[in-house]
Parts: structure tokens; sequence; C-alpha cells
């Protein structure tokens, strides 16, 4: 029973943690994203949190305005302390208020593969990798 209620919490804290991040980033926060990454993150690219801050700030310059509609397909606590999601993510310069709605639009679709590891009771992101999306995959089933 109690390990049922720490999972779900603990996946509820993951997703809101996500939809924070496609607000911040939104916003353009850079500060409120930083915060989200942890101080040992590392991924495939060798890239690390300094990295990743160098990749939003480029993407921020680059793009006026940033739109992102985020569809958490799923979120898993595989041990105590870490979390992996499956996200994907539209971006386009103008707002996305459905799936149904990017066929129409010029967006950016990825597929994020995100691992969460708790430090000091707060999720933060400590590796992440991401792919093209196909539209496909926004309306599947």
């Amino acid at each position: 029973q109690r390990g049922t209620f720490v999972f779900r919490m603990g996946a509820a804290e993951v997703r809101a943690l996500i939809n924070s991040a496609v607000t911040a980033a939104e916003q353009k926060s850079i500060g409120t994203l930083k915060g989200m990454i942890s101080e040992k993150y590392a991924d495939d690219q060798g890239q690390n949190k300094r990295a990743v801050e160098g990749l939003l700030r480029l993407q921020f310059l680059r793009n006026e305005t940033v739109h992102l509609y985020a569809h958490i397909q799923s979120v898993t606590l595989p041990q105590p302390g870490r979390a992996q999601a499956s996200v994907l993510v539209a971006m386009a310069g103008v707002p996305i208020a459905s799936a149904q709605e990017l066929p129409l639009l010029r967006a950016d679709l990825h597929r994020f593969e995100i691992v969460f590891a708790r430090e000091n009771k707060t999720w933060r992101v400590q590796r992440a990798t991401w792919r093209r999306a196909e539209l496909g995959e926004f309306l599947g089933p």
C-alpha cells in the first residue's frame, strides 16, 4: 500500500516538474530551467549541465517566441529516488492547443527520454536523450 502511494506521489511530482519546465521554456526562463537540471547531468553526447544551458540559450535566441505542446507518454520509477519519463514535445512559433493542430503547423517534433534523480527532496534531470519524432507519434492511439 505505502509503495503504491510513494510511486503515485513520485510520478505526480515528475509530471508536475515536466509541466513546469514547459511553462518555463515558453517564458524563456533560463534560471528556472537551470534549477531543474542536476549538477551531475551527463548524456550520451558528453554534455554536462553547462552545455545543456548553452543549448537552451541558443534555442531561445533563435526563436522570438517559443510555444510548446508536450504529451507525457509515461513516467516510471524503476527504483527509489529515480524516475524515467518519455515525453513528446512539439515546438512552434504560435500556440498549439492540441496534437490535432500539428498537421497545420510548422512545428519541430521531438521525443525526449529523461532520467530524473531525487536530490535533497527535489527531482532534477540527470540525463536526457532526444530525437526527432514523427507526427504519427503525437496522433497515435
